[in-house]
């Protein structure tokens, strides 16, 4: 993507900034056009999905541009199934996770490494070490990740989340209007991606 202003959002740039990057956006999209569609840019390595079919795209980055010729949207897309399956996880964790004394939680946060050596003696790189999880009394003798896929499976069967296909604002983004973008698909596809753009540019009012 092109270089941006990592302190200043997008929104508080003057117009002619904006058109500038909006130009540039869409000079990409064009020269990208043969892999993305034509309507958006994606980082995402979109042939590993065509050349995979059992690879499931759930989740992406995408850039487009908005009808303004000073707008363009910096937008999260992400199915529901997905977003479903992350709401539960994230409640489950932080279930856990409150369950935990402090000192529990700096232990279970804890990362060992070992260094690695060159033929010099040089450290240029660390490994990092499997520990052993400890099992919680207060998890029903359960280790941490253990007891989260346990309530995991109980939240997603016995208090589902309402998760719905939409789009949510997401304000202060340096590089354009954030956006999520939730579809309901059973994967991502360069048609459902536009599908979606196309539904959302019809009913926002860009900005100016």
């Amino acid at each position: 993507m092109p270089p941006f202003n990592k302190h200043r959002p997008f929104i508080s740039l003057s117009r002619r900034q904006r058109r500038k990057k909006v130009i540039e956006l869409k000079n990409l999209i064009y020269r990208e056009r043969y892999r993305c569609g034509g309507m958006f840019y994606d980082d995402c390595d979109i042939q590993h999905y065509k050349d995979n079919p059992d690879s499931i795209w759930a989740w992406s980055d995408i850039y487009f541009v908005g009808r303004n010729p000073a707008d363009l949207w910096n937008a999260e897309i992400i199915t529901t199934k997905l977003m479903f399956q992350n709401i539960v996880h994230d409640r489950a964790f932080n279930e856990a996770w409150a369950m935990l004394s402090q000192q529990e939680q700096e232990e279970e946060a804890r990362c060992e490494t070992t260094p690695n050596m060159n033929n010099k003696g040089k450290i240029v790189s660390h490994t990092l070490v499997h520990r052993k999880e400890r099992a919680y009394a207060i998890f029903g003798g359960l280790t941490f990740w253990q007891f989260i896929e346990k309530r995991e499976r109980e939240i997603a069967q016995d208090e589902p989340p309402e998760v719905g296909c939409g789009y949510q604002l997401l304000p202060g983004y340096a590089y354009g209007h954030g956006l999520r973008m939730v579809v309901d698909a059973e994967a991502l596809s360069v048609p459902v991606i536009e599908a979606a753009i196309g539904d959302f540019l019809k009913k926002v009012k860009d900005m100016a």
